[in-house]
């Protein structure tokens, strides 16, 4: 991201959480404070379990600030959390750039969206699994076998 984009002031990060604790457990205890605009536990995307940390979004900076003051270092669920204000811009910076490309169309972008490949040969102009290196470790090098291992034989200095 850009050193200019600023995280929002409005936002709590919750640490130290037990993986017990849900959004909605976070957004009554939150909610005394002032107007919850988003409550999210953060989670394993594949597996779906709690990665012990949350962003709480309040309506003003003030609701925020307070939240900060009062929360911090409170026992929730047998284990006492930890509040900061959030240094987080990706939402900020998400934002941005699907403003900057949305002019560009699915088929305009070079490699064709998710999924790697189109990217052509390396700088080097190789395009395979040693990218124009000369092949695995060893290759060509006299007194050294290609293999893993070794042939065990060891070149002797000539006398």
């Amino acid at each position: 991201p850009d050193a200019d984009i600023a995280p929002p002031e409005n936002v709590l990060f919750v640490c130290k959480l037990n993986p017990v604790t849900q959004d909605d457990d976070l957004e009554i205890l939150f909610s005394r404070f002032g107007d919850i605009k988003k409550c999210e536990v953060i989670r394993d995307p594949k597996t779906g379990d709690s990665l012990n940390y949350a962003f709480v979004e309040f309506a003003t900076k003030d609701q925020c600030e307070l939240a900060y003051l009062k929360m911090d270092n409170v026992l929730i669920d047998d284990r006492r959390i930890k509040v900061d204000f959030s240094q987080s811009v990706s939402k900020v910076w998400n934002r941005y750039r699907r403003k900057e490309t949305m002019g560009a169309l699915p088929g305009d972008v070079q490699g064709g969206g998710r999924g790697g490949g189109g990217r052509g040969p390396n700088r080097d102009g190789g395009s395979g699994r040693y990218n124009g290196r000369g092949g695995p470790p060893g290759a060509g090098v006299p007194g050294r076998s290609n293999s893993r291992w070794g042939s065990g034989s060891i070149l002797k200095p000539q006398a």
